[in-house]
C-alpha cells in the first residue's frame, strides 16, 4: 500500500510540474511517463479496476459542469457521420486483423481480438475464451491505448496552441473551491457505489456527467470546477495505463517483430483519416473531431479536451458511443469473424 501511495504522489507531482511548464495535457502525460519509467525501473505495481472508475467520475464530474443545455439537442446532427465513421471503424478493425494474421502469423483469433477497436478489458476477457493468445492481444491494446493517449493529446495540444502558455485558473474564494473539490469527491463516491449496478460501457462516465450537471446547475451555478479536480483525475488515468506498459508487454510486441509496429502505425492513419472524414462532414472541428474519433477511451480523449477547452461533452459522448456500440456488436462480430476451430483448440 505505502509503494503505490508513494508511486500516486510522485506521478501528481510530475504532472503538476509538466503542466505548470506549459506542456499541452500536461497532467496526463507527466503521469503517463512516471507509470511507463515505474514499472520498467522501480517497480511493477498492480492496481485494483476501481481506482479507474473514481477517475472516470471525476473526469464525467468536471465535464458535467461544462455542459450547456442549450447546445446538447444539437449533438443529434452529429450521428450519422458517427455511425458512418463507426462503421468504417469497426471495418477497418477486422480488415486489419486479417492483415496481422499473415504478417505476424498468429492465430486467426489472436489478429481478430488484436485489431477490434476499443472496450480493451471486455475484448482481452473475450479473447481467452476464443483461444487467442490473450499474453499478445493485452499487449496490443496495452501499448495501442499507450500510443494514443501518448501521442493524440501532445499533437492536438501543440497544434491549438494549448501548451503555449500557463493555464489561467478561474478566479473564485477559496471556501468555493475547497466545498466543489469537497462535492467532485462525494460524487466520484456515489458513481463509484452506482457503478456495481449500473454495469453497461461507459456507465460511470454517463452517470457521472449527468450528477455533475445537476450539481452546477442546482446547487452552485455561478462557479466552475477546479482545475485540480480535473488534473488529478488525469494523474491517476496517466499512471495506470502508464503503469501496465511493462517489460512484458514489449517482450510480447518485441516476440511479433515489425508486424506489430505495422499494424499500430495503420492503427494510428486509419484514426485520423475518419477523423478527418467526421470533421468534413460535421461541424466540429478537426481536433474535436480527431479526440471523439480515435479509438483510445472517453476519459483520457474527454479530460484533454477539456484541459485544452474544446468541446469535451462532444467527445464524451461520441467517445462512450463508440464503446457501447462496439460492446453491443461484440457478440455478432465474434459469430462472423472468430474461426470456429480455434474455439475448441487446446
Amino acid at each position: 500500500m505505502g509503494s503505490k501511495l508513494v508511486f500516486l504522489a510522485v506521478s501528481f507531482a510530475v504532472g503538476w510540474v509538466v503542466q505548470m511548464l506549459g506542456m499541452p495535457a500536461g497532467w496526463l502525460l507527466g503521469a503517463l511517463a512516471t507509470g511507463i519509467f515505474w514499472s520498467f525501473f522501480v517497480q511493477k505495481l498492480i492496481f485494483k479496476s476501481e481506482l479507474f472508475t473514481v477517475s472516470l467520475a471525476l473526469v464525467g464530474i468536471s465535464i458535467g459542469f461544462m455542459v450547456i443545455p442549450e447546445e446538447l439537442w444539437a449533438y443529434r446532427m452529429l450521428l450519422p457521420a458517427f455511425l458512418l465513421t463507426l462503421a468504417l471503424t469497426l471495418a477497418g478493425g477486422i480488415l486489419l486483423g486479417k492483415g496481422f494474421e499473415k504478417w505476424a502469423h498468429t492465430t486467426g483469433n489472436t489478429a481478430f481480438f488484436c485489431c477490434l477497436p476499443g472496450g480493451a478489458s471486455e475484448v482481452i476477457a473475450l479473447s481467452e475464451r476464443y483461444h487467442a493468445d490473450q499474453r499478445i492481444v493485452a499487449a496490443f491494446h496495452t501499448t495501442r491505448i499507450t500510443l494514443f493517449v501518448l501521442v493524440v493529446p501532445l499533437l492536438v495540444g501543440l497544434a491549438t496552441g494549448g501548451g503555449v502558455s500557463l493555464p489561467v485558473a478561474v478566479t473564485q474564494p477559496f471556501a468555493a473551491d475547497a466545498w466543489l473539490v469537497f462535492l467532485a469527491l462525494l460524487g466520484a463516491v456515489v458513481i463509484f457505489c452506482l457503478a456495481r449496478f449500473v454495469t453497461f460501457p461507459g456507465a460511470p462516465m454517463f452517470l457521472a456527467i449527468a450528477l455533475g450537471f445537476a450539481i452546477h446547475q442546482l446547487l452552485v451555478p455561478e462557479y466552475s470546477m477546479p482545475n485540480i479536480v480535473l488534473g488529478s483525475a488525469q494523474v491517476l488515468i496517466g499512471s495506470l495505463i502508464g503503469m501496465r506498459f511493462d517489460r512484458k508487454t514489449l517482450k510480447e510486441l518485441s516476440r511479433i517483430g515489425a508486424a506489430s509496429a505495422a499494424a499500430l502505425a495503420l492503427y494510428v492513419v486509419m484514426s485520423v483519416g475518419l477523423a478527418l472524414i467526421f470533421f468534413v462532414l460535421t461541424p466540429l472541428p478537426f481536433f474535436t473531431s480527431l479526440l471523439a474519433i480515435v479509438p483510445a477511451g472517453a476519459a483520457e480523449m474527454a479530460s484533454t479536451a477539456a484541459q485544452l477547452e474544446l468541446d469535451a461533452t462532444a467527445v464524451a459522448t461520441l467517445q462512450m458511443l463508440r464503446v457501447l456500440a462496439l460492446f453491443i456488436a461484440l457478440p455478432f462480430l465474434i459469430k462472423l469473424f472468430a474461426k470456429k476451430e480455434n474455439q475448441h483448440a487446446s
